[in-house]
C-alpha cells in the first residue's frame, strides 16, 4: 500500500534559476551559481525595468501625476509631487549605485577579499525565507558572514539597514522572527533620523515606490496595490495610504493574503 503523504510545501512548485558551475563534485553534488535577493530589505534600483537605466524614466515620472490623475488620491499626490519633479529616475540610479558600492565594500572587508587571488577567504551563512524564490527565480534569503555562534551572527540585510543603504521591505507572510523585525525596524529608524546613506536625500523614492510608479506610468499597474499595516500600532491601511506610515513601520500585504493576515496578526482597520 503506497504512503499517503501530505506536506503543505509540496502543494506548489518552488522554481529557482541557477547557472551550472561545471563538472559535479560527485554523482549527487553539482556546483551552481545563483542570484540571491536579500529578503525583507529593499535598495534603490540600478536597473529597472529589466536592464534599463532608471534615468530613462525621468520624464515619465515627472509627468505621471498629470498623465494618470485618476490613480492617485489628493493626499498621495501631495506626498509624491516633490519626489517626482525633475530627475527622480536619475537620483534613483545614483543612490542605487552608491548602495551597491557600499555593499561591495562591506563584503570585501568582512569576507576578507584577497585582491591578488581575486577571491574571498571567508564563507557566508544563507538562511532561506518562508518562500524560497521570488518571481524572478532568485533565492530569497538572509546573508551573513560565517559565524558559528548564532548570537554573534549579523546579516548583511541588517548591517546595510544600519548604514542607511536599504529600507525594510516586509511582505506578509514572508516575515522574520519578531526580534529580527524589531532590530530591522530600529536600524532603519535610526539611519533615517540621522540621514545616513540614502536617507540624506529626503526626496528619494524607495525602491518599491520607484518600481510601482514606473509600472503605473507605463500602465502596467494602477498605483499602490498592497495594503499596508503599521507594525507599531497594528493598524491596517488602504494601499493608497501607505505613505502615512513611517518607512520603518510598514508591513505590506497582498490582497489575497489580507484576511489571513488580519486573523494571524490581529490587525485592525485604521
Amino acid at each position: 500500500m503506497p504512503l499517503n503523504i501530505t506536506v503543505e510545501s509540496l502543494d506548489r512548485e518552488h522554481l529557482g534559476a541557477a547557472r551550472w558551475g561545471g563538472t559535479p563534485t560527485d554523482g549527487d553534488t553539482p556546483t551552481v551559481a545563483l542570484n540571491i535577493r536579500m529578503v525583507n530589505v529593499d535598495a534603490p534600483e540600478v536597473h529597472y525595468p529589466g536592464n534599463r537605466k532608471p534615468s530613462r524614466q525621468d520624464a515619465a515620472l515627472a509627468g505621471l501625476l498629470a498623465n494618470r490623475p485618476e490613480v492617485f488620491t489628493p493626499q498621495l499626490r501631495d506626498y509624491l509631487s516633490p519626489k517626482l519633479e525633475g530627475n527622480a529616475g536619475t537620483r534613483q540610479m545614483e543612490w542605487g549605485k552608491k548602495s551597491r558600492d557600499a555593499y561591495d565594500a562591506l563584503a570585501k572587508e568582512l569576507l576578507q577579499f584577497d585582491p591578488e587571488k581575486e577571491r574571498y577567504r571567508a564563507k557566508v551563512h544563507i538562511t532561506i525565507g518562508s518562500e524560497p524564490f521570488d518571481r524572478f527565480q532568485r533565492l530569497l534569503a538572509y546573508v551573513a558572514p560565517m559565524e558559528n555562534i548564532a548570537a554573534k551572527r549579523k546579516t548583511f540585510n541588517l548591517m546595510l539597514a544600519e548604514q542607511g543603504w536599504v529600507v525594510n521591505y516586509l511582505i506578509y507572510p514572508n516575515l522574520p522572527k519578531r526580534d529580527d523585525i524589531i532590530k530591522l525596524q530600529k536600524a532603519v529608524a535610526k539611519a533615517r533620523k540621522k540621514e545616513l546613506g540614502m536617507w540624506a536625500d529626503p526626496l528619494l523614492l524607495a525602491g518599491y515606490e520607484f518600481r510601482n510608479l514606473v509600472d503605473t506610468a507605463s500602465k502596467k499597474s494602477n498605483g499602490p496595490k498592497r495594503h499596508c499595516a503599521d507594525i507599531s500600532t497594528g493598524r491596517l491601511h488602504l494601499p493608497e495610504d501607505y505613505f502615512t506610515i513611517l518607512p520603518e513601520n510598514r508591513l505590506f500585504i497582498d490582497k489575497r493574503d489580507l484576511k489571513k493576515a488580519q486573523t494571524t496578526l490581529g490587525l485592525k482597520w485604521a
